[in-house]
This record gives structure tokens, sequence and C-alpha cells, in this order.
């Protein structure tokens, strides 16, 4: 059920990264590298789980077309099929269905998106709205993951809420409940910065270099700090972070050592650990919470309303026999 996704602003390919540098990796490569490992990383959900969404979808066309048993069967195979997955795992809680991945990229300098957003901002001033969305539109250099989940503690109890209202004769409470549960499904934006992934790949070719060559070693480390910067203006990241500040006193000490003894091995590995650490925060932090407070919200929010609206439902239906 995953589909991957590749778009770019500016070309039909993606176009090779400008740094200081080119590093030994284009950005095309280490775009397809970021999604290789996605989709190694990505957890396919349980058949049960998989079995049971193919019944629950079934069973409201056959509510859509008055197929009031063939509803109930469908009803009572996807129930069936959530409490398996559950008896076999009960710690599944938000299960990641699909995954759709898009790439954009500026190639913009970091003096060329400053000036970009100067100009943006006198825009603003003069209450220029649509001519500063268009100047700030391209400035985008991103990897973005939209991750579609089931949330495990709500979908099933409606599908068992449905089945119920089927078997009272409530064919509209049941509608209006699996109607309700398809809009609990939950949809997760991750970004990864590119400028952290190519200032990465700067980094590790400079550790990888001859110790001889110092001046190509500062050239990569000049770019690596580019990008970084290019990150920060971009709003990626911000250089009053803690991973932003580890990252720049580490390319500090790296080129302090180049030029010194040049004894730089555990340095290099420090600053590769730094990277990791911010590309992963940068692309699972804001995830974590809006999938909690997702959950919180709709676990609570889909008890409540399934009882509203199936007094609804039911008040509609008087009106009509009357």
């Amino acid at each position: 059920m995953k589909k991957t996704l590749l778009l770019s602003t500016l070309t039909a390919g993606l176009l090779f990264s400008t740094t200081m540098l080119q590093a030994k990796t284009d950005t095309k490569t280490l775009v397809k590298q970021q999604i290789t490992q996605n989709k190694k990383n990505f957890k396919k959900a349980p058949k049960e789980i998989e079995e049971a969404l193919n019944a629950s979808s079934l069973a409201m066309q056959s509510l859509q077309h008055k197929k009031v048993d063939e509803a109930k069967k469908q009803l009572k195979i996807a129930t069936e099929k959530f409490d398996l997955a559950l008896k076999n795992n009960p710690a599944l809680d938000i299960v990641p269905l699909d995954e759709q991945i898009a790439v954009f990229e500026t190639l913009s300098s970091a003096k060329e998106i400053q000036h970009t957003l100067t100009e943006a901002q006198e825009l603003l001033t003069n209450y220029k709205l649509n001519e500063a969305r268009a100047v700030l539109t391209p400035l985008r250099d991103e990897m973005d993951i939209e991750t579609v989940s089931l949330p495990m503690k709500v979908f099933p109890i409606a599908t068992k809420d449905a089945l119920k209202a089927l078997n009272k004769g409530d064919t509209k409470g049941a509608i209006i409940i699996m109607a309700e549960a398809y809009n609990t499904f939950l949809v997760e934006n991750a970004v990864i910065p590119l400028p952290l992934l190519k200032a990465q790949d700067l980094i590790a070719d400079a550790s990888s270099l001859d110790k001889s060559k110092k001046e190509e070693a500062t050239k990569l480390l000049d770019g690596a700090k580019e990008e970084l910067e290019r990150a920060n203006l971009l709003g990626y990241t911000s250089k009053h972070s803690p991973e932003y500040k580890a990252l720049v006193d580490s390319i500090n000490a790296i080129e302090k050592e180049i030029k010194g003894k040049n004894v730089v091995e555990k340095l290099y590995d420090k600053l590769k650990e730094d990277f990791v650490s911010l590309v992963h925060k940068n692309k699972v932090e804001k995830a974590k919470k809006e999938v909690k407070k997702y959950e919180q919200k709709e676990a609570v929010k889909a008890r409540k309303d399934t009882g509203k609206f199936l007094s609804e439902a039911k008040k509609d239906e008087n009106k009509t026999i009357k």
C-alpha cells in the first residue's frame, strides 16, 4: 500500500546541489538513498488489518447501495480481523498504511535566499501579499513525507458500533458511524531538509580524504557551512537550537585540527552524529506530537459523537415515518 512520488519545483528531474565544492554524491542520489532507507523503515500493516479495511470499504459500498445483509457480513469480517490483529499484537496503536514522498529543490545560495527574503519583506511592508507569496514559493529545499495511518483505538470500535446499529435496524446510523470512522485516519507530514543531507554528504567526503589534502577538505567543510546556513534561512533549523550550535562548533573544531595536528577522525564521527540528530529531529519531532494530540482528541471525540449521531439519525427517521 506504499507509494513513492518524486516532484521538483525546478525541472522534471532533480538538479545537482550548488555547494561551494560539489560533493561526490549529487542530490538525486542522496534523495534516492533516503527513499531507500524510508522503504526499509516503513513497517507494512499486518495482513489482518489490510483485510479488515478492505471489508470495511465493502461494507460502506453495500450500505450506499442499501445492501444491508452484505454490509452486516462485511462489518462482521472487519470486526473479526481487527480483533485478531489486536490479539496477535495488543500493542498496536497508530498503524501506518501508506506513505508518499515529494521532493522540492531550490538552487539558490544562502546569499540569494537572504536577498529573496529581504525582497519579500519589502513587498509585505507595502501590502503586496500576492507578489510576496510568488517570491517565497520557490524557496523549498526539502523532502516531504506524508504518512496515512489507522488509529487502532478508534476505527475498530466504529465497525463494531456500526454492526450493532445495523442489527437494530438503524442503517442511517451505521452509515454515519462509518463515515466518522474514516475521518479519523491520521495524516502525518514530516520534512527532511535537503541542505542537511547535502551538508552531511560533504562532511562524509571530507572525512574520507587523505590527510595531506587540507585545502580540499577545508572547501568541503565550507560547503557544509553554506548548506547549514541555507537550512537556517529556509527555516528548517534555528541558529539558537542545540543541534545547530553543536554542528557549527564541530565544523570549527575540525577546521582547527586540519590546520594543526590533523587528528580529526573522532571529530568527523561526532559531526556526522550531530547531523543525524538534526535530520532525525526535523523528520519525527512534529509528527510525534501530532500523533499523540490527534489520538487523544479522536479517541474521546469518536465515542461522544457516535452516540450523538445515532440519536440524531433516529430522530430524522422518526420524523420521516410521521
